[in-house]
C-alpha cells in the first residue's frame, strides 16, 4: 500500500485524544485537554520479519533431564522472533496449540479470559530505524482467534515499541517513542557534540489507550522531566545531583557497532504496573536503570512536577540500577547492565512485591547474566526513601540467579525472568534462544531449546510460562 492509500484507509478512523480534567473551585465545566497524537484502527502494511539471531548454536551439552518432583507445572508461550506462530509449550516439551494474527507478534500475553494480548509489527513510517524493538499496532484476539480491536500507534510523529499491559479497566498501557529533533534536544540543553547525525531526536513516553473508544485517556513523556548542567541559559539549567526526581539529558549510548548516537537515546524496553500502588515502572536499557512514576496524576499533572498521588507529577519517584545517572555514585555502584523485563511480583506469589529484573550483561563490562530480586524502602504511603545526597537503595538484594561458572550464559538483549507459584522462577535467555526453570537456591530443573527446520538460532523477546489452573488456558490447548 502506497503512503496515500494508506492515508485515506486510516483518516476515515482516526480519533482525535481528548483527556477530561478537573473544573475550577468555582464549578466551572470540566476543560478538555487534547493531545497532538492521533490514533487509528488501521496497522498498516505487515513487517516482513527477517530472520534474526544468525547461525546455529551448538550447546554445550544437551537440555537437563527434567526434574518432575521440582519443576513447576504449566505451559509456556514461546513465540520465536523468525515465526508469525506463538507456540504454546507443555512442560514436557509438546506443542500443545498454536496461534497467529495477522502480522507478527513481539509480544503477546494470555489473558485471563482466554484472550491474547498482541503488541505487534507493522512497518514503521515515520519512525523508521527503531530496529526490532518497533512494533507500531496492539490487537486483541479472542480465543476462537477472531481480531476483537486494533489500534495503530504508527505515524509520523510517533511509534510503539516493545511490551504493553492490560489493565484492570481494560485500557491498554503502551511505550511509545515520540520523534522530535535534534535542534529541539539542544534547546534543551542537550550537548550539541551528542546530538543524532540525521537531525532525529525521540523522547521515550507511555501512553494509556481505551481501545474501544479509540482514545488515549493518559499520557507521559521524558521530554517534560529534564535537568541538565551543559547550558547555564537554559530554564532546565541545574546541579543533576540535586534533582534525582529528573532525567539529564546529556545522558546516552553511543551505537555499539559504529560509536554513533542513535535518536533513541535512552531506550526503554519494558513497562510493569502495579495497581495497588498506582505506579508504572520503566526499564531504560542505554541508562542501566529502572524508574518509576505516578500513574494517579491527570495527563496535564504528567507533564508537570506536582500533583497526583504522590505529588510530584510525572517526575520520577524512585530510580534504581546506575545511580551515576544522576550524578550519586560511581562505576562500581552499578548494578544493571543492559537489563530487561522489569516487574513487580505478583500477589499470591513468593516475593509478592518485589521487584524483578533480567540483567543481560554486558560483554565488556560483566560477561553474564543474573535475575535479580529486591525491595525497595518505601514509606507509609508508598513513596520511596531516599536519604539526602545518597542513592535510591537497597544496596543488598533479596535473591539473585547468578549460575555458577559451568552454567553461566550471556543473553545481551532481550529476553526476561517470572516468579513461580512454587517458588522457582522461569527464565527466558531469549537472545541465544533457550529458557531454564531454576529453584530458589539455583538449581536446574528444566531446560528448552526451540529448534524446527529453520537452520537458525531462534531468539524470543519474552516467553512467559502459566499454570495449567489459569484460566487463560482454558480453551488454547489443542
Amino acid at each position: 500500500m502506497n503512503s496515500s492509500k494508506q492515508q485515506r484507509a486510516i483518516f476515515p478512523v482516526v480519533a482525535t485524544i481528548a483527556f477530561l480534567v478537573c473544573g475550577s473551585a468555582f464549578g466551572a465545566p470540566a476543560q478538555k485537554f487534547v493531545s497532538a497524537m492521533t490514533i487509528s484502527s488501521d496497522c498498516g502494511i505487515e513487517n516482513k520479519m527477517r530472520t534474526s539471531g544468525g547461525p546455529p548454536v551448538t550447546a554445550a551439552r544437551e537440555p537437563v533431564e527434567t526434574d518432575w518432583e521440582r519443576v513447576q507445572p504449566g505451559y509456556v508461550l514461546l513465540e520465536p522472533t523468525a515465526l508469525k506462530e506463538s507456540l504454546l509449550l507443555g512442560v514436557d516439551k509438546e506443542i500443545a496449540g498454536s496461534y497467529s494474527g495477522d502480522y507478527y507478534p513481539k509480544y503477546t500475553q494470555l489473558l485471563p479470559n482466554g484472550h491474547r494480548l498482541y503488541s505487534s509489527k507493522g512497518t514503521p513510517v515515520g519512525l523508521k530505524n527503531g530496529g526490532g524493538s518497533a512494533t507500531g499496532c496492539i490487537e486483541e484476539y479472542d480465543a476462537n482467534g477472531e481480531l476483537v480491536w486494533r489500534v495503530s500507534l504508527n505515524n509520523d510523529y510517533f511509534l510503539s515499541h516493545h511490551a504493553i499491559r492490560k489493565l484492570d479497566n481494560g485500557n491498554v498501557l503502551a511505550q511509545i517513542w515520540q520523534k522530535s529533533s535534534a535542534t529541539d534536544a539542544i534547546n534543551q540543553g542537550r550537548n550539541p557534540e551528542f546530538v543524532p547525525e540525521d537531525g532525529d531526536f525521540w523522547f521515550d513516553g507511555i501512553i494509556e489507550v481505551n481501545p474501544m473508544t479509540m482514545e488515549i485517556v493518559w499520557e507521559w513523556n521524558v521530554k517534560h522531566h529534564l535537568i541538565q548542567d551543559f547550558d547555564a541559559q537554559k530554564s532546565n539549567f541545574g546541579v543533576v545531583s540535586d534533582h534525582p526526581e529528573l532525567m539529564d539529558i546529556n545522558q546516552f549510548a553511543y551505537d555499539e557497532d559504529d560509536g554513533s548516537i542513535h535518536p533513541d537515546w535512552i531506550h526503554a524496553n519494558a513497562i510493569d504496573y502495579n495497581p495497588g500502588l498506582d505506579q508504572i515502572i520503566v526499564s531504560f536499557r542505554s541508562l542501566n536503570e529502572v524508574l518509576i512514576i505516578d500513574h494517579s496524576t491527570t495527563p496535564r499533572e504528567a507533564s508537570g512536577h506536582s500533583g497526583g498521588r504522590y505529588g510530584k507529577g510525572g517526575d520520577f519517584l524512585y530510580r534504581w540500577g546506575n545511580p551515576q545517572t544522576y550524578g550519586r555514585g560511581t562505576a562500581d555502584d552499578r548494578t544493571l547492565f543492559n537489563q530487561h523485563d522489569v516487574q513487580w511480583i505478583r500477589d499470591g506469589l513468593p516475593g509478592a512485591g518485589n521487584l524483578m529484573i533480567f540483567n543481560n550483561g554486558d560483554p565488556d563490562v560483566r560477561p553474564y547474566t543474573t535475575i535479580v530480586e529486591f525491595s525497595p524502602a518505601r514509606n507509609p504511603d508508598g513513596s520511596y526513601v531516599l536519604e539526602d545526597g545518597q542513592a535510591y537503595g537497597p544496596k543488598e538484594l533479596v535473591w539473585e540467579y547468578s549460575p555458577v561458572p559451568e552454567e553461566r550464559f550471556l543473553a545481551g538483549y532481550i529476553s526476561g525472568a517470572q516468579r513461580m507459584p512454587n517458588g522457582n522462577t522461569f527464565i527466558n535467555a531469549g537472545a541465544i534462544g533457550f529458557q531454564r526453570e531454576v529453584t530458589s537456591s539455583g538449581d536446574i530443573v528444566w531446560e528448552y531449546v526451540f529448534k524446527n527446520e529453520m537452520d537458525i538460532r531462534h531468539t524470543m523477546f519474552r516467553a512467559e510460562k502459566h499454570p495449567p489452573d489459569y484460566p487463560g488456558l482454558v480453551g488454547l490447548i489443542k
